[in-house]
């Protein structure tokens, strides 16, 4: 007994060693991937320095050697961009906003800088370059009122295992200290990655960098929480577009049927209301039901069949029907119109039945659903349902 114990512990500690030399080896190739990043910025702002002092040493020079020289200046500024924009996990300076008293008369306020790194995931609200570029001459506008913007610390993220990217795309490791995630607002949500870009751009420039003031932290018990908080101040907003609307949804409610289509409609790339289709009996959501989600509520007489949804979409690929095909309306509208279908007055078709019929379908059926230009959801409808009735021997198989 004595000598199973003593190999029992021999080996324990063996995988100890091995997955600590493995944490040490992810930890140095981090990090030997970071010094190398911050090599390139060192390197990149070397060179631009020396480009500008070629210019300031040759101010005199030919129109045109000047004019090549500005260019170089201009490739080296773009080079140097490139860097700071591939640097992880960048800091941003901000200016901390804590209400420390508050009565009807009175508000006492403390401010505090501090450096954070602010992360996103894939349930944040998206910015586009050009509201990023129309947002660098908003902040720096006389105008622009500087509302409070709220970010929640990371962890509630890392406790679901959420992925969370830095401000430069790079993925943040799993408790990682001092990382905010914002909690978004058609105002602020794309304040973060404006005033990163503008700041990058201050670096390059040898200009002064902003700091973003009145920034707040909220704290919530759950992520559930957090979601159904920025559903009720975003819902009747320009709030969410609608894969952002069905992403608060699926963290608002916990629901089965909002995570299905949130996380398909990114996986396949498909607008969320061709996807919501798929898994709701061919019709879509009004948007009282989606506003009513996104707050974390569900509709009581609610329904739907994941079952289906999927069993669909993987016979639409196992068929080998292209990607774009499956992504549009019109293969989910006739799959929906031929099931609803009753032949010469009997029982529906039904979507099982339907399912079998796609199934039995050959290279040049799938062919000439796939090229229907004109009325594209009765002819594919048309399509299947003369492969149902030729299954079924109702009509000739050669017709």
């Amino acid at each position: 007994m004595e000598t199973k114990d003593v190999k029992v512990v021999e080996n324990n500690q063996n995988e100890v060693e091995s997955l600590n030399n493995n944490d040490m080896e992810t930890k140095s190739a981090s990090q030997t991937t970071e010094v190398s990043k911050q090599a390139t910025v060192e390197a990149a702002r070397d060179i631009l320095v020396e480009k500008k002092q070629w210019l300031a040493d040759n101010s005199n020079a030919d129109e045109n050697v000047i004019k090549i020289a500005k260019v170089n200046i201009t490739k080296a500024e773009n080079n140097y961009i490139a860097a700071l924009q591939a640097v992880e996990l960048p800091c941003t300076t901000v200016e901390f906003w804590d209400v420390k008293e508050s009565t009807e008369e009175l508000e006492i306020i403390t401010k505090k800088k501090a450096e954070i790194i602010i992360a996103t995931s894939d349930y944040s609200m998206a910015v586009n370059k050009v509201n990023i570029e129309l947002g660098k001459k908003l902040i720096n506008n006389k105008n622009f009122e500087k509302a409070p913007l709220f970010v929640t610390d990371a962890k509630l993220f890392y406790e679901t295992d959420i992925v969370l990217k830095d401000l430069n795309g790079n993925v943040v490791p799993k408790d990682t200290p001092n990382v905010y995630v914002p909690v978004d607002s058609a105002n602020g949500y794309w304040q973060w990655k404006t005033y990163h870009e503008s700041n990058i751009n201050a670096i390059v420039k040898e200009e002064k960098q902003l700091i973003i003031e009145n920034v707040k932290i909220k704290k919530f018990a759950s992520l559930q929480e957090f979601a159904q908080y920025r559903g009720v101040n975003n819902v009747l907003s320009r709030g969410f577009n609608g894969l952002e609307k069905a992403g608060n949804a699926a963290l608002a409610t916990q629901h089965e049927f909002y995570q299905r289509i949130f996380s398909k409609a990114r996986e396949l790339k498909v607008n969320i209301s061709v996807i919501t289709k798929y898994y709701n009996q061919g019709k879509t959501l009004n948007l009282k039901v989606w506003n009513n989600a996104t707050l974390g509520m569900v509709e009581e007489s609610f329904s739907y069949d994941l079952t289906i949804g999927d069993k669909i979409i993987t016979t639409l690929q196992e068929m080998k029907f292209k990607a774009k095909t499956i992504k549009e309306r019109y293969m989910i509208d006739a799959i929906t119109l031929m099931a609803n279908y009753a032949p010469q007055g009997k029982e529906k078709i039904g979507i099982e039945e339907v399912i079998s019929t796609i199934k039995s379908l050959n290279k040049e059926n799938i062919a000439i659903i796939e090229s229907c230009s004109m009325d594209k959801v009765n002819s594919i409808q048309n399509e299947l349902l003369t492969q149902y009735l030729k299954n079924r021997n109702e009509i000739n198989q050669a017709a």
